[in-house]
């Protein structure tokens, strides 16, 4: 099983908006830390206490800590956990406060809140003060982790839907993990019934109180639309409005919700492939013509057993590795919660029909959180899935009694549902760890739906979304007696602060402007994949000139799945599909490239220098190859491409086109 959970990579997260019309607390002379005392807690209950406030590290964004109860709804003991909120003040005229909060559950706030900020309406940055959190356990909030056994649990050969053995494979790896993790973090075992969202989103509510903000507009994107739903069931005269963007059914119990996700993956998976056998660029490239066949034709053979395939590494030697049905499997969950994504999968089925699995093993890599040269876990501050089971584990009930009726009431659930027949579904496996986690809920204490509110609600949908199915929002909206419905047809996972005019200018226009959509239901453009980006040719053969040859060494370059997973810090290098290696370097407008005997087609190994830059769109590369290749090739901004020198011993002089 692998890292399927409610979020997406990168771009997933919770975004949470505060919205009020009272101005910042006065610290008290007697007490300037502590906020007066919030009605809404309980009589008694004192307001929060910051524990610091400077600037956050490498960011616009001012850092406050506040130490909160560990236990929210009793006024025993005195334990507490600090959490960390991010605040950048608006602008210009402050009408309130926009909060950002990253979900997963797991994902960091404070990671994210720069280049999130980056792409909100002006009207939001002038208007708004912005937040964003790190929810308790994660990031600057007391962070717990546990890379290692995610590891070793995400990568067990063990596959539930191959027979009833595997799946009990599977549940004994499950067991192995829930141990290991929750060693592997040190947390102090009387903390974990305490990271529960329904806990965590009286931590939002504490630093309401600390603002001051008479009401919020709440908005949850993916998990944090469980969080959002959760606070405004709390809370629902601090709520002015609601955003739930990818949101999730809170009504349906753990298993239910699998039982429609593991189908909403697979709907993506097919659309995603047969959109690539319906565009000729595409199909071109995929033996046969079919990708959804070629895609079904791995999976058949890999449930034989592994395939070994070459490995290049960095240094551009050769490794014989093996890639199983939970590697592809692993890959296609990975990369179909997005439209660029998307087309990444397309390029990597493309290869795979020719044999070569080098490319969908790299989106397996990356999706795992594995480093690719060591095959160790790569330790990723900006995200938990220690966290991710914390809290999944106790916002859902799976079962009573021990541990093994627990699971063997799941592996049940999961026969009875029928996932074995399912393309991608070992993802309803995802939450089985929680049959053996230390801790349980006593009751499945989650809202019902919000239906006569004293606010409205938005409910931003993707008919594409593979992690919180469609469905679930469509029921949601039906519901609610205010609400508006806002989708794009085959878009991401979620559609809100993506730079896309539709829905962004609706959700800008009543945060700046209290103006509502002119209907209930809005359909925005659809979305589905990025324009696919064909592969290099399998043999030198396959190019009939030097800028043919120059024009896909750019494509593959420059759509390179590790270089867009890339942190922009630390030199980054890969080895090359066919051998040699690769290297991007940061700069201060982009990246510089080192091609060391690197081939993406074989028989055309490249060694030479490049230039990404990011701030005026161009790309230039300048290599040699044995056999007479000279080439020196240019991009400018409009995306014309022109080539100079000798290709293969003869001349080339290609001028932009």
């Amino acid at each position: 099983m692998r890292r399927f959970v409610r979020c997406a990579a990168v771009a997933l997260g919770l975004l949470v908006v505060l919205s009020g019309t009272l101005p910042f607390a006065a610290a008290s002379a007697a007490n300037p830390t502590t906020a007066p005392a919030n009605p809404d807690i309980g009589p008694g209950r004192p307001g929060p206490k910051v524990v610091s406030k400077k600037p956050c590290p490498a960011s616009r964004f001012t850092c406050i800590t506040l130490r909160v109860p560990r236990d929210h709804f009793s006024s025993a003991g005195a334990a507490t956990f600090d959490v960390t909120f991010a605040l950048q003040k608006a602008t210009g005229h402050r009408k309130g406060v926009f909060v950002t909060a990253t979900g997963g559950p797991g994902t960091s706030g404070l990671a994210a809140a720069d280049s999130y900020t980056d792409l909100f309406a002006p009207g939001i940055t002038k208007n708004y003060d912005i937040v964003f959190f790190d929810q308790r356990g994660v990031g600057k909030s007391e962070p717990l982790q546990c890379p290692d056994a995610t590891l070793a649990f995400y990568t067990t050969d063990a596959n539930p839907t191959l027979s009833h053995a595997q799946a009990l494979q599977y549940a004994a790896a499950a067991k192995t993990y829930a141990s290991d993790c929750v060693a592997e973090t040190g947390v102090n075992p009387a903390d974990l019934p305490f990271y529960s969202t329904r806990q965590s989103v009286e931590d939002l509510e504490a630093f309401r109180v600390y603002l001051n903000a008479d009401k919020i507009d709440l908005y949850g994107e993916s998990y944090g639309t469980q969080y959002a739903q959760t606070y405004a069931a709390a809370h629902p005269n601090r709520v002015r409005a609601l955003y739930v963007d990818g949101p999730v059914d809170l009504t349906l119990d753990g298993w239910q919700y699998y039982s429609e996700d593991v189908r909403a993956f697979e709907d993506v998976l097919v659309n995603t492939l047969n959109r690539c056998s319906a565009k000729k660029i595409c199909r071109a490239d995929v033996v046969g013509a079919d990708a959804l066949k070629t895609y079904d034709k791995v999976a058949d053979m890999l449930r034989a057993g592994p395939r070994t395939y070459s490995f290049i590494k960095a240094n551009g030697r050769v490794e014989h590795r093996s890639f199983g049905l939970g590697d592809l499997e692993t890959a296609a969950a990975g990369y179909v919660y997005g439209t660029f994504d998307r087309m990444l999968f397309q390029r990597a089925i493309a290869q795979a029909s020719r044999g070569e699995f080098l490319p969908l093993a790299r989106l397996t890599y990356i999706s795992l959180g594995q480093d690719p040269e060591t095959l160790g876990a790569i330790l990723d501050p900006t995200y938990s899935d220690a966290m991710f089971y914390a809290v999944e584990c106790m916002d859902y009930a799976y079962g009573s009694g021990s541990a093994a009726s627990r699971a063997a009431l799941y592996l049940q659930k999961g026969e009875n549902a029928g996932v074995a027949d399912v393309r991608l579904g070992s993802i309803f496996y995802g939450d089985l760890p929680c049959a053996y986690w230390p801790v349980h809920p006593t009751t499945q204490a989650r809202p019902d739906y919000l239906i006569d509110t004293p606010y409205p609600i938005f409910v931003l949908a993707s008919t594409w979304d593979p992690a919180t199915p469609f469905a679930g929002a469509l029921r949601i909206y039906h519901h609610a007696d205010d609400a508006y419905l806002i989708v794009q047809p085959g878009g991401p996972h979620v559609i809100f602060g993506r730079g896309n005019t539709c829905p962004d200018d609706l959700i800008t226009a009543w945060l700046v402007n209290g103006k509502r959509p002119a209907h209930r239901r809005t359909d925005c453009d659809f979305a589905g994949t990025d324009p696919y980006v064909p592969i290099p040719a399998a043999t030198v053969g396959g190019y009939k000139n030097g800028l043919a040859a120059m024009s896909a060494t750019d494509d593959e370059i420059n759509n390179s799945p590790d270089y867009w997973n890339w942190d922009g810090v630390d030199p980054l290098q890969v080895g090359c599909l066919q051998g040699g290696s690769i290297r991007w370097t940061a700069t201060d407008d982009g990246s510089r490239v080192r091609l060391t005997d690197c081939a993406f087609t074989a028989g055309l190994p490249l060694t030479g220098r490049g230039v990404i830059n990011d701030t005026d769109g161009t790309f230039s590369l300048d290599v040699t190859s044995p056999g007479g290749t000279s080439l020196s090739y240019f991009r400018d901004a409009d995306g014309n491409r022109s080539v100079t020198g000798t290709f293969r011993g003869s001349k080339v002089a290609v001028p932009a086109r």
